[in-house]
């Protein structure tokens, strides 16, 4: 299945755990039954790779030198290495006028900059498709290019130069021809890159930097308010919540036709604080994710974002959420549907008796489970949101968000056209 696998040894255990963590992939831990009743063994970290030669960088800074209209655009790879990526890349691209995205996996590595245009690909907002289109270089920085982050190749110019940096050799063009190939820890090649080459405005100028601030962010794009009829529009919600929110918050979204309300109203503090849980391509994985989030960074809140199918797939966790007290904030888009099944099939004339639910009170079964709950049909209804915020948040609260679903979401419509 592509996972990596590592053989836990009790003198050796924390070495061993650091060395899955930190691989970069997904990796199944073997803990013999012998081994589980050893006495660990002392505290140590995995032994440092060798050094590899310096990545070789010469076309990749002519790449950049030629380049007047340069973008970058950091993926998964990138955000593991965290702010010495963001300081790295960021440095970079200021020294050759190039703007920022990322891919959804790395949403939030480059809050804050003013040349940030946020996600690349279906999720883009209609200021970033534009300005990638016009892009003369796309440099990609431990990213895959893969056909969400591109719109199935629609989204990167046909006469644009593409680099892609990754430590990964067999990454390198995998889902798309490249022109430039740079094997190589993206921090290391671009600080060789910074090093060896001029500055250059780029096409960073004071009317872009204003678009970028007045247009960057979906919340900004004018819409038609469609709540209404008991159900509210999941723009206005998500905008109305990311308002009331403490700004320090780990947002974890499941999968799903709602999922790019959260992923783009929602904004993050850094990388760290989107979890992005589409790797299987399966609704379900967001509400354990976010119980795993809640207690690994207690100092911040834990928002879960799920569509109401893959709410009740996994709603059990909610049981563990209650008898560890998290501060837990589940926010579920309820449109009573699986509703991207609805939006794909429903067009072509499939019956959907299989993919659509009675209206379900989704707060009671949280009750239920011991959970604080509330039912928002409306944004006035989140003042029970507001109460919970200022309170002990002794136990977590489950919002039943009946949201208006008539149409699919713009980046489902985008995905549909590669289908």
């Amino acid at each position: 299945m592509g996972a990596g696998f590592q053989r836990v040894a009790a003198p050796s255990v924390y070495a061993d755990v650091a060395r899955a963590a930190t691989a970069g992939r997904t990796v199944v831990l073997g803990l013999p039954l012998d081994t589980q009743s050893q006495p660990a063994g002392p505290p140590s970290a995995p032994a440092p790779a060798p050094a590899g030669p310096a990545p070789d960088v010469a076309a990749l800074v002519a790449a950049l030198a030629a380049a007047r209209r340069p973008v970058f655009v950091a993926g998964r790879g990138a955000a593991r290495r965290g702010g010495a990526a963001r300081t790295a890349l960021t440095a970079l691209a200021d020294r050759r006028g190039a703007l920022l995205t990322v891919s959804a996996a790395a949403r939030g590595l480059f809050a804050g900059d003013p040349w940030y245009l946020d996600v690349c690909g279906g999720f883009a907002t209609p200021l970033t498709a534009e300005l990638i289109a016009g892009a003369d270089l796309v440099v990609a920085w431990g990213c895959a290019l893969n056909m969400w982050t591109t719109r199935h190749g629609r989204l990167i110019p046909p006469g644009a130069t593409v680099a892609q940096v990754d430590v990964d050799p067999d990454a390198l063009g995998r889902h798309r021809d490249v022109d430039v190939a740079v094997t190589g820890d993206v921090v290391e090649v671009a600080r060789a890159c910074a090093t060896g080459i001029g500055r250059d405005e780029g096409w960073r100028t004071r009317s872009l930097k204003a678009r970028i601030a007045a247009e960057g962010r979906w919340r900004d794009v004018p819409y038609r308010d469609a709540t209404g009829g008991g159900r509210v529009d999941p723009r206005t919600l998500s905008a109305a919540l990311d308002d009331l929110l403490p700004a320090r918050r780990t947002v974890v979204v499941d999968s799903g036709n709602f999922m790019g309300y959260p992923s783009m109203y929602l904004s993050v503090p850094d990388a760290a604080g989107f979890c992005f849980t589409q790797a299987f391509q399966s609704i379900g994985l967001g509400l354990a994710s976010a119980l795993g989030a809640a207690v690994a960074r207690p100092d911040r809140l834990t928002v879960a974002a799920l569509g109401d199918g893959g709410f009740l797939m996994s709603v059990a966790e909610l049981t563990t959420a209650v008898r560890l007290a998290l501060p837990l904030l589940v926010v579920v888009y309820d449109d009573a549907a699986y509703g991207a099944e609805v939006h794909h099939f429903g067009p072509h004339g499939h019956p959907l008796d299989t993919v659509t639910f009675p209206d379900t009170d989704l707060a009671a079964t949280a009750r239920g489970f011991g959970c604080a709950a509330v039912t928002v049909r409306d944004p006035a209804d989140l003042a029970a949101v507001r109460q919970w915020l200022a309170g002990p948040r002794s136990t977590p609260l489950v919002v039943d968000a009946k949201v208006v679903s008539d149409e699919p979401s713009w980046w489902l419509e985008e995905a549909f056209r590669g289908h």
